[in-house]
């Protein structure tokens, strides 16, 4: 009889641990799928902050294009002016003459001369050439024409020359 009662005791047990584990696989099997749901409202939330991350971009994007194109509009306006500006310098000056600099740094007025056809070498490079043109007395409007560059281009060619001459003395 106390093995009955221990048999039953047993099977009662087993029950108990079976309803158990039931009730623990239940509880996981709700967790999973919060757990899914939790990782596809991620999914989804980071689905929707890179297509606004996106929209962000383009939208910056397409205001810095503005942005650069309203620069480069201004840009080409102002030298369009300066242009102008530079025709009518050049207009105003007589066409034979041609502003000299001054040979020592004894603060002595630019003198004209009557300006020449540039004496040039054309085999000669580009720096040379500018070089040149500076040591017969053009200014840098009138080396860009000739050489057909721009005039800040011309103005480090010469400061260039110049601190060479510097080191060389």
């Amino acid at each position: 009889m106390a093995m009955d009662w221990l048999l039953i005791g047993l099977i009662l047990l087993a029950i108990a641990v079976n309803i158990r584990s039931f009730i623990v696989l239940n509880q996981f099997q709700k967790q999973r799928k919060a757990m899914l749901e939790d990782a596809e409202a991620v999914h989804s939330s980071m689905e929707d902050f890179v297509a606004n991350l996106e929209q962000e971009n383009d939208e910056l994007y397409n205001r810095l294009v503005e942005h650069i194109a309203q620069k480069e509009s201004r840009m080409e306006e102002r030298m369009r002016e300066l242009e102008l500006k530079i025709g009518i310098a050049d207009s105003v000056q007589p066409a034979d003459e041609t502003p000299v600099a001054p040979k020592s740094k004894t603060g002595k007025q630019k003198k004209t001369v009557k300006a020449a056809e540039p004496e040039i070498d054309p085999d000669l490079p580009e720096n040379e050439k500018i070089e040149q043109l500076h040591k017969q007395g053009f200014s840098s409007a009138q080396i860009a024409k000739v050489v057909k560059a721009e005039r800040g281009e011309i103005e480090l060619t010469i400061n260039m020359y110049k601190k060479k001459q510097s080191y060389q003395k």
